[in-house]
């Protein structure tokens, strides 16, 4: 297969499309538990469980192991196709064994703490929801590992919509669960999830079973057995530092809505839904480019040809900064209105959009360096360099806990400090990245890259004054500045009111946005010259 920067953006592109109607129905997920549930406790303790219950889904399922397996799959491949698809066979088996082991012990510990220790009811709440939702990390890693397959397959779509799935197993037990109170619906919604993880594996089952046929049908001399192959045991090493370094990544994540619970025991449920408005450009187009830039970025490091792989990663750089960088500053000028639209209904108050949308633009200050880390990450794995992100990420981790601990135990800032900690850790993470794979393979920060970075701030100012204009003009002023002063602030329930304010600020806001974008990737449309054709 041929790789070109066309190949590559035609993959993220399908990538993103699948993507764009799963996190769609994410959002729809969040704002129906946002509706139904609020951000009582309750809520904080289901979200603290699935962080627990989910922190070894990056280790063995995403992340990490499709980091691992990619360039592995790739290197296998070009010697034998079916070697390659034998591999992937034995190392399903394995990890379904591990799983198996790890989920069953995992519970038999959660229950013993449960009824063995003297603990407070709502650590024992954690404890519980926590056990009911282990059996979803089975399916969820199941998941992620023929999703990895699906990439290498250059088959995108149906990985990046499957989590469709999970989401609306996850409305539909919201949806029915939403006239008993929060605390006796939690365990009932934990089950609902469960079964969420097993519908987001089960939509990629068929396409990958296809593939497996397919490769396995070729001919082979090479015998493979289906567990724990010699193909397998060579994925220890990669995975083993790949694995060190998700895992303190997971670690602090777990660690994020613990500090947030020691400074508002309603914190959890603010970063939750603050940092899926944060997610959702990562998703769309940070985690759609990394996805696609991989198997490319292997292959041309198989084939030594290094050039090409510095220019796809510059490519990929300058389309991130050209999407994150506005979507940086609408979030900065228009977080309010967003999170007013989608959560400000039901049981979720005014309290609440306030203290979520401080928690987003905290967020929001690290939006960028999250986007980048997921595409230079992969250039060191294509390299089979998995030492360095591994450190890296391993010291962002340490600053992040070190500074949530200043923030919330030290100066009492709140649930959004944990936010702000973030970050500055991702700053921190993208900047040592950025200056270690600079120094792996030289420089690859062209002037294409300068002028990408002034293209989009200089648009993103014009979009934010054009916004400020219509807040002054329309909302007497009463932007999302207003939020931490409080002097003449209104947030309307009405949803009318809410989203003619939103489209008046996206319409403000998208249009030279807009312009620039299509200027970027369809320049014909501002060309009034006729096309010539050269032969």
């Amino acid at each position: 297969m041929q790789d070109t920067k066309q190949s590559i953006f035609k993959a993220a592109k399908s990538f993103l499309s699948g993507t764009l109607i799963s996190r769609f129905t994410g959002l729809l997920r969040d704002v129906a538990m946002a509706f139904a549930f609020g951000t009582s406790g309750a809520i904080a303790a289901l979200m603290i469980a699935f962080r627990f219950s989910h922190m070894f889904r990056r280790l063995l399922g995403e992340g990490a192991f499709q980091m691992a397996f990619i360039p592995q799959f790739e290197t296998l491949r070009k010697k034998s196709s079916k070697r390659a698809i034998y591999f992937f066979r034995s190392l399903t088996f394995t990890m379904s064994l591990l799983l198996l082991f790890l989920i069953i012990a995992s519970c038999a510990t959660l229950l013993s703490c449960y009824w063995s220790l003297d603990l407070s009811a709502g650590t024992k709440e954690i404890l519980l929801l926590t056990t009911i939702l282990m059996p979803g990390l089975f399916f969820i890693c199941l998941y992620g590992l023929n999703s990895a397959l699906l990439q290498c397959e250059q088959s995108y779509f149906t990985p990046s919509v499957a989590p469709v799935a999970f989401n609306c197993v996850w409305i539909i037990g919201t949806l029915s669960l939403m006239q008993l109170g929060a605390t006796e619906a939690m365990p009932w919604l934990a089950g609902f999830i469960v079964l969420a993880c097993a519908g987001q594996w089960m939509i990629t089952l068929p396409q990958t079973i296809k593939i497996y046929k397919k490769h396995a049908a070729l001919p082979s001399t090479i015998p493979q057995r289906s567990f724990f192959s010699g193909d397998v045991r060579k994925l220890i090493k990669p995975l083993t530092l790949s694995v060190i370094g998700v895992a303190a990544t997971q670690i602090n994540n777990t660690l994020d809505p613990i500090f947030a619970r020691f400074a508002d025991s309603e914190g959890p449920a603010f970063l939750w839904y603050a940092i899926r408005l944060q997610q959702f450009p990562i998703a769309l187009f940070g985690i759609a480019l990394s996805s696609a830039i991989l198997p490319p970025l292997s292959r041309a490091i198989k084939n030594d040809n290094i050039e090409k792989y510095k220019s796809f990663l510059e490519t990929a750089v300058r389309k991130s900064l050209l999407f994150m960088i506005p979507i940086t500053f609408a979030y900065f000028v228009a977080g309010d209105t967003c999170v007013n639209l989608l959560f400000g209904h039901g049981d979720f108050g005014t309290d609440s959009v306030k203290a979520t949308t401080i928690c987003l633009l905290a967020y929001t200050c690290g939006l960028i360096p999250c986007a980048l880390i997921l595409i230079l990450a992969p250039g060191f794995y294509a390299l089979n360099n998995y030492r360095g992100p591994t450190v890296i990420t391993s010291m962002s981790v340490l600053v992040n806990i070190l500074l949530n601990a200043t923030f919330v135990l030290y100066f009492n800032w709140g649930a959004a400090s944990v936010a702000l900690a973030t970050s500055v850790s991702a700053w921190f993470n993208f900047t040592c990245l950025w200056l270690a794979l600079q120094k792996e393979v030289g420089s690859f920060a062209t002037v294409q890259i300068i002028k990408t970075l002034l293209k989009s701030l200089s648009t993103s100012f014009i979009s934010v004054f054009m916004v400020l204009i219509v807040n002054t003009y329309f909302f007497n002023g009463n932007g999302v500045f207003a939020i931490f002063n409080g002097k003449n602030l209104r947030i309307s329930h009405h949803f009318f009111e809410q989203l003619t304010r939103f489209l008046f600020e996206a319409s403000a806001f998208g249009i030279p946005v807009v312009l620039m974008w299509l200027h970027e990737f369809k320049p014909s449309i501002f060309s009034f010259k006729k096309n010539t054709v050269v032969n």
